[in-house]
């Protein structure tokens, strides 16, 4: 599994295999990434749903991957965490493939869903 940014750090998140091999990205809400409100920034969703989305394709193809779309629905910006995000995959050819994520609170509600497009850099994928 590759590693994490620094900006994933900063805020709060980690990046760790699930019980069943999946890459899990986890978020313990720090207070400086809190909106004014008290609520989670729609940016933080969409972040943690770009990277485990594209880290899951990146684990398979064992490539870099690119962003090409990313379509994101949010159902509650409540601060409930800690955050899990995981991401699947849905279809594939020799350089596309999409995903879908889901972002749940601590209690396992939906919070944020995806479905992206991701380009393989470098070589096809076989």
């Amino acid at each position: 599994m590759r590693g994490q940014s620094s900006f994933f750090e900063h805020i709060g998140c980690t990046k760790h295999r699930g019980r069943e091999g999946e890459i899990l990205l986890t978020l313990q809400v720090q207070p400086e990434i809190l909106t004014v409100e008290g609520t989670i920034p729609p940016g933080i969703f969409s972040s943690m749903l770009d990277i485990v989305i594209g880290s899951t394709i990146a684990e398979l193809v064992q490539q870099p991957t690119t962003t090409v779309n990313l379509n994101i629905n949010y159902f509650d910006f409540t601060n409930c965490g800690p955050f899990t995000a995981v991401g699947t995959i849905i279809w594939r050819n020799e350089k596309l493939i999409a995903g879908e994520g889901s972002v749940l609170d601590r209690d396992g509600n939906l919070t944020a869903k995806a479905a992206g497009t991701f380009k393989v850099m470098g070589r096809s994928i076989e």
